[in-house]
């Protein structure tokens, strides 16, 4: 039988990286939180990539609606746990890696533990978790640590880093204590996409925030995965390249529209603030009564 040899499995990374560049990713360790729609796939991406570490969060099972896309889901996995089939996953590629799993997700208890000794986040929860995300992102910044993520939109991905030389979260997203879960995840999903490109074709009807579910797309998943495997690549290897928020990227792929650009004061925007008061007056008339 073949024996793993990490320089022969992922030689084909240099150029893209230098060879000390290479050792430095196997020496890295990332904090991912979350192995569903994206997370799996950052997972598999960053070990074909060569980082040699990780601290991994999940508490959910595979189902078969998870079938469109996640990375982990299919006949054989529906009940099992999604951060046992990742790990498994991961070591067939790379059986000598340093994981550290947390079956419970992330939480006050723990996320000290989850960031100990790693070199970058990664927030992969999942968007309708309004709670989890300031809790990573405001622990990793405190640490001095960077946090990337990535959000599907239809056919497009809205992709942000924070940092300590960054805003912080609630004053980039403007989520205030009194806001609703509703507010939040209008709040949320509107910093990732202040163009809302994807809203020109999305069908409302499918977007039901009582029982936190909305449309999503593989082309969505695997669009935040290239741009996370890229932002993680950078964050470890050129840090002085990281642009953390108010900086946003938001493509869609279907409509061919881009933007990278620097949203003043974040979503406290002028702009911003009109469109979060329509949003959210929007999804008042979609809701469902009771």
């Amino acid at each position: 039988m073949l024996a793993f040899d990490y320089d022969a499995a992922f030689s084909r990374n240099l150029g893209v990286v230098s060879p000390d560049e290479h050792q430095r990713l196997r020496n890295a360790t990332v904090a991912i939180a979350g192995m569903g729609g994206v997370g799996g796939d950052y997972l598999i991406s960053l070990v074909r990539a060569g980082v040699g570490g990780f601290h991994l969060a999940e508490f959910d099972e595979f189902e078969l609606a998870n079938f469109n896309r996640q990375y982990g889901a299919n006949m054989d996995t529906i009940g099992r746990r999604k951060l046992d089939v990742m790990v498994e996953y991961a070591l067939q590629i790379n059986p000598a890696l340093r994981i550290k799993t947390f079956p419970d997700g992330i939480s006050d208890g723990n996320i000290d533990a989850f960031l100990s000794g790693v070199d970058l986040a990664i927030d992969a929860v999942d968007a309708f978790a309004v709670d989890m995300h300031p809790l990573l992102i405001n622990a990793a910044s405190g640490r001095g640590l960077a946090t990337v993520a990535a959000v599907p939109l239809g056919l497009g991905a809205g992709v942000l880093a924070f940092g300590p030389g960054g805003m912080p979260y609630a004053d980039y997203f403007a989520i205030t204590p009194d806001m609703s879960d509703d507010e939040k995840i209008v709040q949320f999903m509107l910093g990732f996409a202040p163009e809302m490109y994807h809203l020109k074709y999305l069908d409302p009807k499918f977007i039901n925030l009582k029982v936190r579910k909305g449309p999503s797309s593989v082309a969505g998943c695997k669009l935040c995965t290239g741009f996370i495997a890229t932002q993680a690549l950078v964050a470890l290897l050129h840090p002085e390249e990281l642009r953390c928020v108010p900086w946003y990227t938001y493509l869609d792929a279907r409509l061919g529209r881009f933007r990278h650009r620097r949203l003043w004061l974040g979503n406290r925007n002028p702009l911003q603030r009109i469109k979060s008061f329509v949003a959210k007056k929007r999804l008042e008339k979609l809701s469902p009564a009771g």
